[in-house]
């Protein structure tokens, strides 16, 4: 039997380090620009609140997050095999398409309702609204790069 050639998804999972190094950067700068928004508004208070709420929407997505980052790095790792035949790449092609598929939905999600939060002018508590799905994006981002990195490495040790 071939060995396995898991050099293309090390290079992925290099990839998404630096992603994630990057998005916890944007996480901070964030941050800081909500905090000093909430100060200026007089409502120190709400800034702890967004964040206790992106952390609140984390734990009730970590299933689902885990379970797509498990069937994508398992896709990666059936797509290293050596000697494919076509049906088998057609399959993992479909696979990839799903899970794509399912990321666009989420990050659409996210969009979508960002650019439907009324303006702080018209409703006192956009900006609460806004900060917290703003964080709850980005930090469903880093989760889900890291539970891929974490189940890829997982996945390549068994075998």
């Amino acid at each position: 039997m071939a060995s396995i050639d898991f050099k293309k998804l090390n290079r992925q999972m290099m990839i998404y380090r630096i992603v994630q190094t990057i998005l916890t950067g944007l996480l901070i700068v964030l941050a800081i620009i909500f905090q000093g928004r909430f100060a200026s508004l007089q409502k120190p208070g709400q800034f702890i609140s967004s964040i206790v709420f992106a952390i609140v929407v984390q734990l009730l997505l970590i299933y689902p997050v885990y379970r797509l980052a498990w069937r994508d790095a398992g896709v990666e790792i059936e797509g290293s095999q050596p000697k494919l035949t076509t049906e088998q790449l057609s399959a993992l092609r479909k696979k990839r398409l799903i899970g794509d598929l399912w990321k666009f939905c989420g990050v659409a999600f996210f969009i979508v309702f960002v650019t439907l939060i009324p303006d702080a002018k018209k409703a006192a508590g956009a900006p609460l609204v806004l900060a917290s799905t703003i964080f709850s994006f980005l930090l469903t981002c880093l989760m889900y790069f890291q539970c891929f990195n974490f189940c890829a490495k997982k996945r390549m040790k068994s075998l």
